[in-house]
């Protein structure tokens, strides 16, 4: 179940979604990891079943685990971690300036990280769980989430207007120096203003974005070759579309069409393809 949040959480919330147990009828036999692509977007997920999310490096060796309610930083490359069987699960994607408006953090700081809610917000974090594991429905789990989330925003601000300029920016297909030459701000300046907000470069938040367009056209037209799919997605050349997928799947393009992941974020594979890029930080735990 997927649902826009309340409008007081819109500048900083994208959507909030809730997942049953129940497996998907006819779905593949499962794979025991999955790659996790990049959105660029830091999220939230709650876990409410009995494992909580493990990380695993190349050899399915679990490495880190950061908890059952984890904050997800920003980042650019994938991550590995146990697939597991389905478990109910609720969470949140969220918007450049959540981060600190919400979580009181510089999302430069969460970026490439897992960090147990806990850290972030104290005992509440544990009390959100209790509750969400006693109600018996998503859309009330929906509610629990956002009312939580609704409930920090006296601490919010708002997005510093050259980072929502640059974020038009790119969204409009500009170039990181043209972006910088609207601001008026220098190219440093400019770059620390959107680190703190959104968690990643601007350099880096264009190629994760640039990605997220050719994985959505792929989403609408699967038959569609990976040539035309590069260009409508702003790639100079196919070998540089190629380099691009691998760095943020992990496979290359006809790979993953081959596994046709349920959730094109979510790549399952085989124990001996698993692959790891290592958190940026040691806020795992």
């Amino acid at each position: 179940m997927l649902r826009r949040p309340l409008p007081a959480l819109r500048p900083f919330v994208a959507l909030l979604w809730a997942q049953a147990a129940t497996p998907v009828r006819d779905a593949p036999v499962p794979m025991p990891y999955e790659h996790v692509l990049p959105t660029g977007r830091m999220h939230l997920a709650i876990r409410l079943g009995e494992a909580p999310l493990r990380l695993v490096d190349g050899a399915g060796r679990a490495i880190a685990t950061p908890g059952h309610a984890v904050l997800g930083g920003a980042r650019d490359t994938y991550y590995a971690k146990e697939a597991g069987p389905p478990s109910p699960s609720v969470g949140a994607q969220f918007l450049p300036g959540a981060a600190r408006a919400l979580f009181g953090a510089a999302a430069g700081e969460l970026a490439g990280c897992h960090v147990p809610l806990e850290a972030l917000s104290g005992a509440c974090a544990g009390r959100l769980r209790e509750r969400l594991l006693a109600e018996p429905t998503a859309e009330g789990r929906l509610d629990l989430l956002e009312a939580f989330l609704a409930a920090r925003l006296p601490r919010a601000r708002g997005l510093h207007p050259a980072v929502a300029e640059a974020l038009a920016g790119f969204a409009g297909g500009h170039s990181v120096a043209e972006v910088v030459a609207d601001s008026g701000y220098s190219h440093r300046h400019l770059g620390a203003l959107f680190v703190d907000a959104v968690g990643l470069t601007p350099q880096r938040y264009r190629r994760v974005r640039r990605f997220q367009l050719a994985l959505a056209a792929h989403r609408r037209a699967a038959d569609m070759p990976w040539v035309r799919l590069a260009h409508l997605a702003g790639y100079s050349d196919q070998a540089h579309f190629v380099r691009e997928f691998r760095a943020f799947t992990g496979v290359r393009p006809q790979e993953y069409r081959r596994a046709a992941p349920v959730a094109r974020h979510h790549l399952p594979v085989a124990a001996d393809r698993v692959d790891f890029v290592q958190d940026r930080g040691a806020a795992a735990g």
